[in-house]
């Protein structure tokens, strides 16, 4: 390693380097103009003769004495022209003096550009070996978004080393190859021994960029992202203490230990229940890895030449594929390729006693109109039919409970369920709608030969979807039966069994129409039949504790619209039974689609209110529409339309909402708030809070909450001075003092330890605040700048606090 100097050396070398600069300065500068730019050609002419002669040393010597010498001449001129434009001149006549030193310097040979490898960010990884031999380089990746690179290197020799950065480097000689190994923690340095196929890895982090590999050194840069300085250390005193280990040879690779799986089986065998049939595997490799798209995959995914009772099949499988042997033990489904290679890969093959091995088609045609959903493990086998498993997606709303799309969901999930005292989110694991697809062995692989069988309800019934013809919209058209019981009507693909099994429910086909004009629900104990209120239903969400989640479309919205709580649409959906058009594709305007729910109760199905009603003040992280009335029901304030500062889909149950909007049932009508608000004792006052997301006043910190005081007889609105501390949550407003309780963390650890500290804040001194009078607008009490929000009030529909409002102030 390079020896660290002493802090006296440092120390005199810095006084040096200012010493040979300021000098010539200072002489220079008492000079007369012309006599001092003659001195700085002096030092430039003593620069080319030390160059030519070959004294390097005394010409860059003579390079910082003409440096001086510029700056001498600068000041000299800026002491002869005492106007501003003098000034400007001698700063001029300085950077361009710097500039020709400079040039004269490279010019002379006196300075040479520092030489710097391949990036860290990849793009200029060694292609050919010392020998020029080609190196194939896949795999790339970033250690984070527009970080740093990695790769594997693959040798032509057979070596292949994995997960290397891209800035890599040969030794002078061509027996050593370095690379760094980035990390987002501590990044790492690995070195091969061509000769020895000797792998080293380093405990080195300093170097992120590699630039030369000599016999003795290597030398590169540490971090360009922060100064990009220079490393170096001695190539003997690396591989010391790093730790070593031989490359083994597989097949014609040379993997590093450990990096490869080595415990791979060799055979397996499945048996029939009764232990009369018996399919066998024997692992196949490949005769060479070097020339696969990925050469450690048969390794990592082997596959197996299957044969049955010990006749070969041609077939190709993988060892934890599903095979499902049928229920008379004589025939068996499962996935696998023909060893010839076939087009198309894995296929689904049944074998049969006495007509050995046959492929089967694809078990589902797709309508692109119908739900997303997959299929991939056989899960039964009968006489006539091949079950295989599939599910539907999970249409989630693009922002939480409403949306402007429907995200297809393809794997199990998080969704909200529900909401504790102080209006927490509650989470629930979300499973997809499993289901399977029963084929017929006989089947060609046209639409409509295979059906659905729901996953077991009551008793373990199936409910079967089968399907009759499809509608101009490519939606189709589906009987449903439940054993012996066939349900009047059509209905579509999309269903949903409740979480207790009992229900099932379903949507309604109709002709020329991609959606539901209401939503089913067959109770299987009852076998009964329950019809949900009309509305316009896109998809099934989710079926839980008795209520069934819808995604509803009630509008469009205008593409140069932005969506608010105020104004999720702008043009309302028909009436049910009109213009089917109003669904399609439109690229002026898009789709708004809302999640309503409907609860299963006393033989109905029946609408569920959008809010909630709070008891007692919610937390900064409350979820959802609620009404909190005032202590002597006089008044109410109905909060909607917060979401978290993300405003998308994803479940955020600790992360404070803002942003909402705020109406009394005495009309006041405000914007821009969080959840948190308590009432006063006699329902006069309104503690609110509001969150900022880019508070600069903070040190530290990029958000705060503020605390607002709304007086609804007055129709006032007053905002405190001071910022609050984080997540506020009231807990009581007496006649003299709000106390307010607020916390170290801005997010809401699951195991919270921090219990916060409460603050109470003078009623009286809230008071004397300065006063924002509201004005009356369509019966609407708003703010001065929010006046022109109030079309979209007057349009709102207001089913929350109207029974509120004969008792207001």
């Amino acid at each position: 390693m390079i020896a660290t100097p002493t802090l006296p050396r440092l120390f005199l070398e810095l006084f040096w380097q200012l010493t040979i600069l300021l000098v010539p300065a200072f002489f220079v500068t008492v000079m007369p103009p012309p006599l001092a730019l003659l001195t700085v050609l002096f030092f430039g002419l003593l620069m080319g003769i030390a160059a030519r002669l070959g004294f390097l040393s005394v010409g860059r010597g003579c390079a910082r004495l003409m440096v001086g010498a510029v700056f001498g001449l600068g000041f000299s001129l800026g002491r002869v022209l005492f106007e501003y434009w003098g000034i400007l001149i001698a700063i001029v006549v300085i950077i361009g003096g710097l500039a020709c030193v400079s040039k004269w310097e490279r010019r002379l040979g006196l300075v040479s550009d520092p030489v710097k490898g391949p990036s860290a960010w990849g793009g200029s990884e060694p292609q050919l070996t010392p020998e020029g031999e080609p190196i194939r380089t896949f795999n790339h990746g970033e250690i984070a978004m527009g970080g740093p690179t990695y790769c594997d290197y693959l040798f032509p020799d057979g070596v292949l080393l994995q997960g290397l950065g891209a800035s890599s480097v040969f030794s002078s000689d061509g027996r050593y190859f370095a690379a760094p190994v980035p990390s987002r923690q501590s990044w790492g340095l690995v070195v091969l021994d061509r000769q020895q196929r000797r792998i080293y890895r380093c405990d080195n982090s300093e170097f992120w960029e590699l630039d030369t590999l000599d016999l003795n050194s290597l030398s590169g840069r540490h971090s360009p992202l922060v100064d990009n300085s220079v490393r170096q250390t001695r190539i003997d005193e690396l591989l010391q203490t790093a730790s070593a280990a031989d490359l083994v040879p597989v097949a014609d690779l040379w993997l590093e230990p450990g990096w490869y799986p080595d415990d791979i089986a060799h055979t397996f065998e499945r048996r029939s229940a009764d232990g009369q049939q018996c399919l066998v595997g024997n692992v196949v490799l490949p005769p060479t890895f070097r020339d696969l798209p990925q050469p450690l995959e048969p390794l990592r995914s082997p596959r197996y030449a299957i044969s049955v009772n010990g006749q070969p099949s041609g077939l190709l499988m993988a060892a934890d594929t599903a095979l499902v042997w049928g229920t008379n033990h004589r025939a068996l489904v499962c996935r696998a390729q023909e060893q010839t290679g076939h087009p198309g890969g894995d296929r689904y093959w049944l074998w049969q006693v006495d007509q050995g091995w046959r492929a089967l088609p694809s078990p589902w045609v797709k309508s692109d109109a119908e739900p997303s959903f997959y299929w991939h493990d056989v899960v039964g086998l009968d006489e006539h039919h091949a079950r295989i498993g599939s599910y539907l997606d999970y249409p989630r709303p693009s922002l939480g409970r409403y949306g402007y799309r429907l995200d297809s969901i393809h794997s199990d999930t998080e969704i909200q369920a529900g909401h504790d005292a102080q209006g927490r989110l509650q989470v629930a694991g979300f499973q997809l709608t499993r289901m399977s697809i029963a084929m017929p062995l006989d089947s060609q692989g046209r639409r409509g030969e295979s059906f659905i069988e729901t996953q077991p309800m009551l008793d373990g019934a199936c409910a079967h979807l089968i399907w009759l013809c499809d509608n101009s919209e490519g939606l189709g058209a589906y009987r449903c039966q439940i054993g012996d019981w066939q349900l009047p009507g059509r209905w579509l693909l999309d269903h949903r069994v409740s979480d207790c099994g009992r229900y099932l429910a379903l949507l309604p086909f109709a002709d020329s129409m991609t959606v539901a004009t209401h939503a089913a629900v067959v109770d299987v104990k009852a076998r009964c039949l329950l019809e949900g209120p009309s509305m316009w239903v896109a998809r099934l969400l989710d079926f839980r504790n008795g209520l069934l989640s819808l995604a509803a479309i009630t509008g469009r919205l205008d593409q140069d619209l932005n969506g608010s709580a105020l104004q999720r649409f702008n043009v309302p959906a028909p009436q049910i039974g009109g213009d089917p058009s109003f669904f399609h594709s439109d690229e002026h305007s898009r789709l708004f689609y809302n999640t309503v729910e409907l609860r299963v109760s006393d033989s109905q199905l029946c609408s569920v209110t959008p809010w909630r009603l709070a008891d007692r003040p919610q937390a900064a992280t409350a979820e959802g529409d609620f009404i909190q009335p005032s202590p002597e029901q006089r008044d109410a304030a109905w909060l909607f339309g917060s979401d978290t500062e993300y405003a998308d889909s994803w479940v955020r149950a600790n992360t404070p909402r803002l942003g909402g909007y705020l109406l009394t049932a005495s009309g006041c009508a405000l914007t821009d708030l969080a959840p948190s608000m308590i009432w006063s004792p006699d329902g006069r006052y309104l503690a609110l809070t509001r969150m900022a997301t880019d508070v600069t006043e903070l040190c530290g910190s990029y958000r705060g909450w503020q605390l607002l005081l709304l007086d609804v007889q007055e129709h006032s609105l007053r905002v405190h001075a001071q910022w609050l501390g984080n997540r506020p949550l009231f807990e009581g407003f007496d006649d003299e003092q709000v106390h307010v309780r607020c916390f170290e963390r801005d997010w809401e650890a699951e195991d919270d330890e921090d219990p916060g500290s409460v603050h109470s804040l003078s009623l009286s001194l809230l008071l004397q605040l300065p006063t924002e009078q509201l004005i009356c607008l369509d019966g609407f009490w708003l703010s001065a700048s929010q006046a022109h929000l109030a079309p979209h009030w007057r349009a709102l529909a207001l089913p929350a606090i109207s029974h509120f409002e004969h008792k207001s102030l």
